[in-house]
This record gives C-alpha cells, sequence and structure tokens, in this order.
C-alpha cells in the first residue's frame, strides 16, 4: 500500500466536528472503562508524558524519557484487546489500528511540550532558590 493511502486511512479517523469528536470520545471512554488494564495503562502513558513535559534538569528528563518509552510498550502490549478501526494490515496477524496511534500522539506532544519548556526556561533563566536571594545580615558586637 502506498504511503499516500496509509495517512489517508490514518486522517480518516479524525473526527471533523464537534459531533464526531464526541461520539469517538464517548466510545473510548467506554472502552476504556470496560477494560481496566487499558484504563490504567493509558493513565500511565499520558502521566509518564505529562511528566517529560514539565521535566527541566537531565536526570528527570531521562528518567521519564525511560518512563513513556516503557508505557508506550505497555499500552502497545494492552491495546490488543479492543483496538478499534484497523488503519493497515502488515499481515493476517499484525496490523495498525487506531489504539496504536495513542502512543505516538502521547511522545510527540511531550516531546514538543518539553521542547518548548527547554527553550522558555533557558530563556528566564534558572529561578533562585529563596535561600539563595536571602540576605542574612551578621552583626557583631
Amino acid at each position: 500500500m502506498e504511503l499516500h493511502l496509509i495517512a489517508s486511512r490514518v486522517l480518516g479517523v479524525i473526527p471533523r466536528t464537534p459531533e464526531q469528536f464526541h461520539a469517538t470520545f464517548d466510545h473510548a471512554m467506554s472502552v476504556l472503562s470496560d477494560e481496566p488494564t487499558m484504563r490504567w495503562s493509558c493513565i500511565a502513558l499520558i502521566a509518564a508524558g505529562v511528566g517529560l513535559a514539565l521535566a527541566r534538569r537531565l536526570i528527570p528528563t531521562l528518567i521519564c524519557v525511560l518512563a513513556l518509552g516503557v508505557t508506550s510498550y505497555v499500552w502497545l502490549q494492552v491495546s490488543h484487546v479492543r483496538e478499534g478501526v484497523i488503519l493497515y494490515t502488515f499481515s493476517p496477524d499484525h496490523g495498525l489500528t487506531e489504539a496504536d496511534l495513542l502512543a505516538p500522539v502521547v511522545v510527540s506532544i511531550s516531546v514538543l511540550l518539553w521542547l518548548i519548556g527547554q527553550a522558555v526556561w533557558r530563556r528566564r533563566g534558572p529561578r533562585q532558590t529563596y535561600r539563595e536571594t536571602r540576605t542574612v545580615s551578621v552583626t557583631s558586637s
């Protein structure tokens, strides 16, 4: 299958009106409420993405990247229960589904927000702590 056909199938599942979005959202929430493993892995994936978006230092960023990678892998394994519309079939047993698109979307959004946050943080500079800004006056008697 050619790339433009794959792209048209992927873009075809994106809701275009508020009514379509509402119906898609309601369906996704009903699936997540029926499947607790999917619900918890989705929450973990989004939490890892938010953690990466908010991380500013090296070690927390690396921990969040690792957490995002692990939760993305877990989501791809857990989402096989209820995957949604098949967008592309690689073989009779493997294909790309709506549920598989959540991990790249969360990763992309969190990396974009992390980059924006890094740019803002570098521009403003790290904030001084209260202890650094406090002046201590020592009087000798």
